[in-house]
């Protein structure tokens, strides 16, 4: 168990902990099972034996709150394998053989094989060397009445 999950759990009573595990299983349930159902607040609470309310409270509070997203990180972690199946499904053309440029370009990017890259460029010299003496402007200003004139 992490030292992170540890702390969490030692400011929650375990009722707390329990809820906020039925929370993050009903939020990925709908998303994992076939046909599942979310649940709402009261049936959760009905299920923890408190008032709905009560779900409510703990779910406003910063440590309640941080476990929630902790085992909600901790789920998403365990999705990863699917993700990178579905991004080489789409990079070997998924369901109408064609293949994704996006999946090709997140590929690229996660392994590094691809990035963005931004030049600066510092002008200051090269306005300096563009800038031109008082004695040249005053030869072309010499030069264009000369030909006003002409």
């Amino acid at each position: 168990m992490s030292s992170q999950r540890r702390r969490l759990e030692e400011q929650l009573t375990a009722q707390q902990q329990r809820a906020a595990q039925l929370l993050v299983s009903n939020e990925w349930g709908e998303l994992l099972s076939d046909g599942g159902k979310k649940r709402t607040m009261q049936e959760l609470a009905d299920e923890l034996g408190i008032a709905r309310s009560t779900l409510y409270e703990w779910k406003a509070q910063t440590t309640f709150a941080a476990y929630v997203n902790y085992l909600a990180e901790r789920q998403l972690d365990s999705m990863r394998s699917t993700v990178y199946t579905q991004l080489m499904k789409a990079i070997m053309g998924g369901n109408n053989g064609m293949p994704s440029v996006k999946a090709i370009d997140l590929f690229m990017r996660r392994y590094g094989l691809l990035t963005d890259r931004t030049e600066v460029v510092d002008m200051r010299e090269e306005v300096e060397n563009k800038r031109r003496s008082d004695e040249a402007i005053r030869k072309d200003i010499e030069e264009l009445d000369r030909l006003l004139a002409g």
